[in-house]
């Protein structure tokens, strides 16, 4: 069943699944998303103090450059003047122009620019060293020989290395910070990629996800509909089941339905169509009786299966001269009815409740008995049709003839005579004539027409035909009291037959008459593939086979009545 505790659990699973991972998703993706976030805002932060930097490099490369010139300007002032008041200005561009170039250092560690700072350094201790000499000549009086010094080549091409230098230096800071800057701006683009991804794998996540939810609601409302079907629906016919109605009858018990008619209805011999055709074939005759009601029934009726082979049906608002007609329009239709050879035969029975006084279940009660005095009385011809539809479709499917069953039911008639055999036992004789193969129902026609050999697995189907028809004739009360016959009618005196392998007097007397009565048939009358033989023929074969597959003493008994009868000496092998 679809409510089973198993289904549920599934439901279950499945639900907690698809929260639990729709929840992580959410949380990976505020998750990525806060990632993002923080990471542009650091990158940007990042970019920004590089390019304050590179402004700073770009301010100290200037300040450098300036404060070099203006030493240079200081000392060649003082040595064009003579005043000594230039010296102090000297000592300030140079305190400051250290400072610069240690704050360079400090911020520009590559090894580039370090070797250019170094570069910078040497210079300025030589270019130092002149302008100390020069104000040292100056402070002497010397102003022409300062002034040469200075405007000497020594002096001036220091200055030269050092503004390349200089522009070295900057040009190095400029292109490591544009670099760097490069790189972040690089990483925040792959950083900006991988995160995009992540998010469409999220999102397209997020869709399925959803799809798949939807689609799991969706099977489940569908599941649950299915359950609340079956809850009060019949699975086999479609109709409303036994819960339905019993809520049903309860909510039409009161004066605004009166009067309320309560029709029960049972399937006749469904048992021995379940045993002969099997079960799948009883649930199609089922299905087919359920049709039949459903198009009879109003579109107020409520049609419900009530049991097994027992159905209701409950009318609001019907009189006795309507619920009447409606079972007279059942009855008639069942007689018309068949699922291939077998009748769709119903008893039913009925009752109304005009009064609101008494308890409605009481009326169902009294439909239920009604139905099966009904039952009872119609009983035997229902049972009858059924058989007779039975026989037929044996004929149908079976190589045997009318001709045949007959043949086997007056020969096993004289043999039973002739053995002084009670008219009871000689009446059971006759019918089980007829009746001894009716297991063959249960054979496919393929194996039953084959024209060349049996495989071994037919031969089984072929050999389990005594088990059917002694299931079947158990079924029905007509044939019960000859069952034990349809299921020895293959057994050999020897003990060599089948299905039991009996022996001897252990076989059932009727059993050894049909056998000996049937080989004679057979023998007599021939076969598409196997000629008759003659009356001597016949005869031989029998005292061959006696004491092995047949009774001795019926052997003998056939061969007597075949001499009194004088049967071989006309065209119809049954006129003496």
């Amino acid at each position: 069943m679809l409510n089973h505790p198993r289904h549920r659990a599934m439901h279950v699973t499945e639900g907690t699944f698809f929260n639990a991972w729709f929840i992580s998703s959410i949380v990976i993706t505020v998750f990525l998303i806060f990632i993002l976030a923080w990471y542009l805002i650091n990158s940007n932060e990042m970019i920004e103090s590089f390019q304050e930097k590179e402004l700073a490099v770009q301010k100290m490369s200037g300040q450098l450059q300036r404060y070099t010139d203006n030493l240079e300007m200081s000392a060649k002032m003082a040595a064009a003047t003579g005043d000594l008041r230039w010296e102090s200005e000297y000592d300030d561009y140079r305190a400051r122009l250290d400072e610069v170039l240690h704050h360079i250092s400090v911020l520009m560690d590559t090894e580039e620019a370090q070797e250019q700072i170094s570069q910078i350094k040497a210079h300025r201790l030589e270019i130092d060293a002149i302008e100390d000499e020069a104000l040292a000549l100056v402070a002497r009086g010397q102003k022409r020989e300062a002034a040469d010094l200075l405007a000497g080549w020594v002096y001036t091409g220091n200055q030269l290395e050092v503004v390349v230098a200089t522009e070295n230096l900057a040009s190095i800071m400029n292109s490591h910070i544009n670099e760097q800057i490069a790189i972040e701006r690089q990483l925040t683009r792959n950083l900006l990629w991988i995160l995009s991804a992540c998010l469409f794998v999220l999102v397209i996540s997020w869709w399925v996800t959803i799809k798949i939810w939807r689609s799991s609601m969706k099977k489940k409302q569908e599941k649950d509909r299915e359950i609340n079907y079956l809850s009060y629906h019949d699975a086999l016919t479609g109709l409303f089941n036994r819960a339905f109605l019993e809520e049903e009858i309860r909510r039409v018990d009161n004066s605004a339905y009166l009067p309320v008619s309560i029709i029960m209805l049972d399937f006749n011999n469904l048992k021995l169509v379940n045993d002969t055709y099997g079960h799948n074939t009883g649930d199609q005759v089922l299905q087919k009786g359920a049709a039949l009601l459903r198009q009879n029934c109003r579109d107020d009726d409520v049609l419900a299966r009530w049991g097994g082979d027992e159905f209701v049906i409950l009318l609001p608002r019907t009189d006795e001269k309507s619920t009447r007609s409606i079972s007279n329009r059942i009855i008639s239709e069942c007689r018309r009815t068949y699922h291939s050879s077998v009748p769709v035969s119903m008893a039913l029975g009925w009752s109304i409740k005009t009064t609101p006084g008494r308890d409605i279940f009481k009326h169902l009660k009294e439909a239920e008995d009604s139905m099966y005095d009904h039952k009872l009385n119609e009983g035997r011809s229902a049972r009858s049709a059924a058989l007779k539809g039975l026989l037929e479709a044996l004929e149908r499917k079976s190589f045997e003839t009318e001709a045949h069953y007959h043949c086997v039911e007056q020969i096993s008639s004289f043999i039973g005579e002739e053995m002084e055999l009670p008219e009871s036992e000689i009446d059971r004789l006759r019918l089980l004539a007829r009746v001894h193969d009716i297991g063959m129902i249960d054979v496919p026609d393929t194996v039953l027409s084959k024209s060349e050999s049996l495989t071994a697995s037919e031969w089984e189907m072929v050999k389990k035909h005594p088990e059917t028809g002694y299931r079947i004739a158990r079924s029905s009360k007509e044939l019960a009291y000859i069952a034990e016959g349809i299921l020895n009618h293959h057994e050999s005196w020897d003990g060599s037959g089948y299905p039991e392998g009996l022996k001897g007097s252990k076989i059932s007397l009727l059993a050894r008459i049909i056998a000996v009565a049937d080989a004679f048939e057979v023998m007599s009358s021939g076969r598409p593939y196997k000629k008759a033989m003659t009356r001597e023929e016949v005869i031989c074969e029998f005292r061959e086979c006696s004491g092995r597959q047949f009774d001795p003493d019926v052997v003998e008994t056939l061969i007597k009545v075949l001499e009194d009868k004088n049967i071989f000496n006309s065209s119809d092998p049954l006129k003496t």
